[in-house]
């Protein structure tokens, strides 16, 4: 199959890109960076803002994953960097449909990246594909995405929405900022301790879309692990996989939100997102526990 993807830098397409070539399919990426464009190796460059496209395209392309988009955690969230967050995501997917209309080169899947930022943060409930949105600026973000996503159904392509949550990787992402401060034997937690929290092993994210490339009708999947766990949990199995013993002190919302303005709020959410859709889908996880997640990413000699 030929596969074209966006946002192939970031943590997440740095592992799918080579899962999905060494399965032996072709794989065309999409970079914003003209210095990294190698025609040979099949990135490309494009820029939305310009409105350049690459003319050279495989041509027949089956698949288009698109996880571009500005990282929600990199700065605050002035005016100008909400609109960049937004536009980096549905702006970029419309274009891209656009070009590929033009050119008469509409994949037959279109899988799209978004958020278990869609529904409503902080929440006790248990949230599945079929709930509705938040009112929160992330949840506007993911309606909007998923909406230009359904562009490309309506357009004639099979559409597969991944709401992602908090994504584990060694040495970047969540767990990187959750351990700046290890060294001091110090790992806090934010908002509530009890406060619940849904994950994912980026390995087995990789997995879900490998996964959402063989449905047979478009659908929107939860990628979240089985187990929610809480704050306290999660800084307590950290430790055990790390076998190192450190203290934890809370850090509360309104401190974070004095520091980080409104993007705060991230550190301060309550979720629990369900599985089951996946579950009774056929999908199994190599790391359905946190406990199982945090010894493969502290431990694994890969």
């Amino acid at each position: 199959m030929n596969i074209l993807i966006t946002g192939a830098t970031g943590m997440l397409g740095k592992r799918l890109v080579p899962m999905l070539k060494q399965e032996g399919m072709d794989v065309s990426i999409l970079t914003t960076s003209e210095i990294k464009q190698n025609v040979q190796q099949k990135v490309f460059f494009w820029d939305l803002k310009k409105q350049i496209f690459p003319k050279n395209l495989t041509q027949d392309i089956d698949i288009v994953i698109h996880l571009a988009g500005a990282n929600v955690g990199a700065k605050r969230w002035n005016s100008r960097y909400k609109r960049e967050i937004m536009e980096s995501r549905t702006e970029s997917s419309r274009f891209l449909l656009r070009k590929l209309t033009e050119e008469g080169n509409l994949p037959k899947i279109y899988i799209s990246a978004s958020g278990t930022d869609y529904y409503p943060n902080p929440s006790e409930s248990i949230f599945t594909e079929n709930d509705n949105p938040g009112d929160h600026f992330l949840a506007e973000v993911c309606k909007a995405w998923e909406a230009v996503a359904l562009e490309w159904q309506q357009a004639g392509c099979l559409t597969q929405i991944i709401r992602t949550p908090v994504v584990l990787s060694a040495g970047e992402g969540f767990l990187a900022k959750m351990l700046q401060t290890a060294f001091l034997r110090i790992i806090p937690t934010t908002g509530h301790r009890n406060n619940k929290l849904s994950w994912i092993h980026a390995d087995d994210l990789c997995r879900i879309y490998r996964f959402s490339m063989d449905q047979k009708k478009s659908d929107v999947w939860n990628a979240v692990a089985p187990e929610v766990v809480s704050m306290k949990q999660l800084v307590h199995t950290i430790d055990a996989a790390r076998q190192k013993k450190t203290i934890h002190p809370n850090v509360p919302c309104f401190m974070l939100k004095l520091m980080l303005g409104e993007m705060g709020t991230l550190a301060c959410g309550s979720q629990q997102i369900s599985s089951e859709k996946l579950l009774a889908a056929g999908f199994r996880y190599q790391y359905p526990t946190l406990n199982s997640a945090l010894n493969d990413i502290f431990h694994s000699k890969a």
